[in-house]
């Protein structure tokens, strides 16, 4: 069965920081590199310099994705990330607008998504385990209903509720785009990434199920 949503942009990091479906070519920040088919981040720096990846042209997810929806995947490594360090962080950085999964929030251990206008954030639990490779889907409807999957199950994003309700999509700004990255004074990103995917259009519990059983090197049917 065909997906509601289809692929905008997808990172495999095979040799190199090319987008194999919509040719926005990542950007290398610091000493972030390229190795074993995975974009490698060491977690240093501090802030907006942190060994990360940044894009050729922006993203752009609340203009471009605004009218459908978006979906965000990853197969991402933590491997002892710091305090409020992001696997990704897309919006306008310190203004406070932005679509960000938090690793750690601050020293405790625990994970958090926040989006612009999401009241109720928390902690949704313990960051998954470290030094192994996890499955992360996000959507974002039209009108900022977000959802999170963690291994391909939901996850709480606000409290006492499965899905966070923020402002509508297409008002998110995009002056800042980087994925490991901080434009706060935060620990970057100490792991690896081994895919990374936004989709125009928000993929269904099944198809995230789906795409988790599949795993990185494939793609559910569009």
């Amino acid at each position: 069965m065909a997906s509601a949503a289809t692929l905008a942009n997808r990172w495999s990091f095979t040799d190199d920081t090319a987008d194999s479906v919509g040719g926005n070519t990542g950007v290398l920040v610091g000493d972030a590199s390229v190795s074993g088919g995975q974009l490698v981040l060491d977690g240093a720096p501090n802030g907006p310099g942190a060994d990360s990846m940044g894009f050729t042209t922006p993203l752009d997810i609340g203009g471009t994705h605004g009218a459908n929806g978006v979906t965000i995947e990853s197969w991402y490594t933590d491997t002892g990330s710091g305090s409020w360090s992001k696997l990704f962080s897309f919006g306008n950085g310190t203004g406070g607008a932005n679509i960000i999964f938090n690793i750690q929030q601050g020293g405790s251990g625990q994970g958090r998504v926040q989006y612009q206008g999401m009241g109720g954030e928390f902690n949704f639990g313990a960051r998954p385990a470290l030094s192994e490779e996890h499955y992360l889907a996000l959507t974002i409807s039209p009108e900022g209903l977000v959802n999170l999957y963690i291994d391909g199950a939901q996850i709480p994003v606000v409290n006492g509720a499965t899905t966070g309700d923020g402002n509508d999509l297409s008002t998110l700004p995009s002056s800042w785009e980087r994925i490991g990255a901080s434009n706060w004074g935060d620990a970057g990103m100490s792991g690896s990434v081994n895919e990374f995917r936004i989709w125009d259009g928000e993929l269904s519990a099944g198809e995230v199920s789906q795409s988790f059983a599949l795993g990185p090197d494939s793609v559910v049917p569009e």
